[in-house]
């Protein structure tokens, strides 16, 4: 039997590192593992959502011809969701199976517009903003696709000096802000980074893998 493999994508400001316990968790679970890497400031939603595409490529063959449908997942937290979603909507022939996003703002963020608004946010936050922090683009699960999306409802990070960002939320992200229409969702008593530490969200993601809109 053919191993299945998880693409794991990171979010604003990181690197993959914080990965290391889903990351060593998906492989116990039997999956093949490997981390897309980006510059998340420097670069845009649709330079990145592209570069997302070409790893892919890189990874599995060219056009990913070949690849077993289904046998390709995406476990994506923060930013990384809204790069995966876009790579999904730009090249609707890729093989991927399911998707699992991990306190992506897809409403828009927040914190994030705040933030834009202090002195040297807008540098802090770059080229992230556009088409993406921002909430100005209308959002689904592209026809076809399995997406999962699991927030956290422990209010500890930016919540605490971003006045009137909506509860429940993660700290960082309001559990509205992760709405994305056509996907499955859920929500754990986790902070935002938490998310991709927990043992209960491995658990979560690993079922959402498994069975889809099913889990």
């Amino acid at each position: 039997m053919s191993v299945e493999s998880v693409v794991l994508v990171h979010g604003l400001w990181l690197d993959g590192s914080e990965f290391k316990w889903m990351d060593i968790r998906l492989r116990r679970f039997g999956y093949r593992t490997v981390m897309f890497q980006y510059p998340t400031v420097q670069q845009g939603l649709e330079e990145n959502a592209e570069a997302l595409w070409a790893f892919l490529e890189q990874q599995f063959g060219p056009g990913m011809n070949g690849v077993l449908a289904g046998s390709v997942h995406l476990v994506c937290h923060s930013l990384g969701g809204l790069v995966a979603l876009r790579m999904l909507e730009r090249h609707p022939e890729a093989p991927i199976g399911r998707m699992v996003a991990l306190g992506s703002a897809f409403q828009g963020s927040f914190s994030a517009q705040r933030l834009a608004h202090w002195p040297g946010g807008s540098f802090l936050l770059g080229k992230s903003m556009v088409n993406a922090f921002d909430g100005k683009r209308e959002v689904r699960v592209p026809p076809g696709r399995e997406v999962g999306v699991l927030a956290g409802t422990l209010p500890l990070g930016l919540s605490r000096f971003v006045w009137g960002l909506e509860k429940p939320n993660d700290g960082v992200v309001a559990v509205a802000e992760t709405w994305l229409p056509g996907a499955v969702h859920d929500t754990l008593p986790v902070m935002h980074v938490g998310l991709v530490f927990s043992r209960r969200a491995a658990r979560w993601v690993r079922r959402f893998l498994a069975l889809g809109v099913k889990a």
